[in-house]
């Protein structure tokens, strides 16, 4: 459902209506001053980010500096339990 907002003639304050597509409003009541002198303004959209299309976006230089962090240091290693772990194919010493 999109958001609308309008902005009031008489106190210049914005208020903000959430309605579905079919009932577009052309104008509300001001949740200030109660006049019913508003517009609809335009408003900036949102936009939710995925972590993957975030990671996407970051600087190639962290990438360089995540590297060289996990090269210096074997406990920043993210496999580093998985390595230690084995292989798991075989099972466990105690699950014969």
């Amino acid at each position: 459902m999109p958001i609308y907002e309008f902005r009031c003639k008489a106190c210049g304050e914005v208020s903000a209506l959430m309605v579905s597509v079919a009932d577009k409003p052309e104008a509300i009541g001001c949740e200030y001053c109660g006049s019913n002198r508003t517009v609809r303004v335009i408003s900036l959209p949102s936009v939710h980010l995925s972590n993957l299309s975030k990671v996407e976006r970051l600087d190639p230089k962290y990438d360089r500096m995540v590297d060289s962090a996990m090269a210096s240091n074997p406990a920043a290693d993210p496999d580093r339990l998985i390595n230690r772990r084995g292989d798991i194919s075989k099972g466990r010493r105690d699950d014969q």
